[in-house]
């Protein structure tokens, strides 16, 4: 399948801005430490999302119909997931029906066949997509399990078709962030710690869910820390930039019915445009992924049109067209972004090993900060050698 036809998410699971030793200096007096605690759950609270004004979706509003598969590890791992994947869905349609003027309606929950593996999201992906070709639906959803270790990279949480009407989940592993909300809020009672880590487990399934839509509505990764697109989940993001939110009502307008097309000319002419807009803050791997589907409707030499033209990594030019990193020289910016593409590309393992100079010489550049951890966060581990790898990165040096 060619590169070009599909994104991985890399929403991540942020951890906790808060642990236990972040209150050594508070030895005032119990009732100090407690104020300072009940400070810090509050800024640990994500924000809001936005809602339905009305309330109530009225009968009228648009239906985009969903049918979801959960593999017999999901299933198994996962309490009650009917109960729990319909009641997501009615915190994102409070979303949708405030942004969009529409709404996810279940059409139908069914069994997943196991997979042949699990252990990456392509695969369940392919395998959803010759089982279900969403002829009837607006939506096919995959469910699978979380993955047994610190779940927080591309291959981890979610991906989808770019643009395309397939997606794949994973459960959520929460162990991570429930033990730092025990450690971290020792003088909060039980209920309050639990209640902080219902709403930031309600709202990272949401903004996964809305993130992989709005790829299979053709919007890229943006760089702004709390937009709901932002490679790394953040528990501020709420909503939809304007131009992102521009891409999904043109998408959904095209998409009269579930054989439309994700994708024509008249659309991509829309996408290419919004994806080249001056002053616009994409992430320029999943913008040029995208700016390719959109040559092949717009007589664009494909040569023209950045990203990878196959399902192998692309082989950047010698000397980089990209914004300059830091102090990097030419041809350091193209082994950063030879292994940007090989993570996004789900090689995490070759992107290790490119990034590696840049990691030793540019260990405090944001840009070269994030991708080692990002890398290091796909191929996973403990949790304290990922820390390690993510030192400089907030919140991440907060649990020092």
């Amino acid at each position: 399948m060619p590169r070009g036809w599909r994104l991985t998410s890399v929403v991540v699971l942020a951890a906790l801005p808060f642990a236990a030793g972040c209150f050594v200096g508070y030895d005032s007096g119990w009732g100090q430490q407690k104020r300072a605690q009940q400070h810090a759950a509050r800024r640990s609270t994500p924000a809001p999302l936005p809602r339905d004004s009305s309330g109530v979706v009225p009968g009228g509003r648009r239906v985009l119909k969903v049918r979801v598969y959960a593999t017999p590890g999901y299933a198994a791992s996962v309490l009650d997931w009917k109960k729990q994947f319909s009641a997501l869905i009615g915190r994102v349609n409070a979303v949708f029906g405030a942004e969009f003027g529409a709404r996810f309606e279940l059409a139908e929950l069914r069994a997943f066949p196991s997979p042949a593996s699990e252990d990456k999201l392509e695969a369940p992906l392919q395998e959803l997509v010759q089982l279900d070709p969403a002829s009837d639906v607006d939506w096919v959803v995959g469910l699978v399990v979380a993955t047994p270790r610190f779940a927080a990279s591309a291959d981890d949480l979610g991906v989808a078709r770019l643009p395309g009407r397939h997606i794949v989940l994973r459960a959520m592993s929460d162990a991570h962030e429930y033990e730092a909300i025990e450690r971290a809020f020792t003088e909060l009672s039980e209920d309050e710690r639990q209640k902080l880590y219902r709403v930031r487990k309600q709202h990272k399934l949401a903004i996964t869910f809305l993130h992989e839509i709005a790829h299979t509505l053709g919007v890229p990764h943006e760089l702004q820390a709390e937009s709901i697109m932002n490679p790394r989940y953040h528990v501020e993001a709420s909503d939809f930039s304007e131009e992102a939110a521009a891409i999904m009502r043109s998408s959904l307008a095209s998409r009269v019915s579930p054989d439309s097309p994700v994708l024509d000319a008249a659309l991509a002419s829309k996408l290419d445009a919004s994806l080249r807009a001056a002053g616009s803050q994409w992430e320029p791997t999943s913008r040029d992924a995208l700016l390719l589907q959109t040559a092949r409707f717009l007589s664009v030499p494909v040569a023209a049109a950045k990203g990878p033209a196959s399902s192998k990594t692309p082989a950047p030019s010698s000397v980089s067209s990209a914004p300059a990193i830091g102090g990097m020289n030419a041809q350091e910016r193209v082994s950063f972004d030879m292994a940007r593409a090989e993570l996004n590309a789900g090689h995490a393992e070759r992107a290790q090993r490119l990034g590696a100079p840049l990691f030793a010489k540019y260990s405090a550049l944001p840009a070269v900060q994030s991708l080692r951890c990002d890398t290091a966060m796909a191929i996973g581990g403990d949790w304290e050698t990922i820390r390690a790898e993510c030192s400089g990165l907030s919140p991440f040096d907060a649990n020092k």
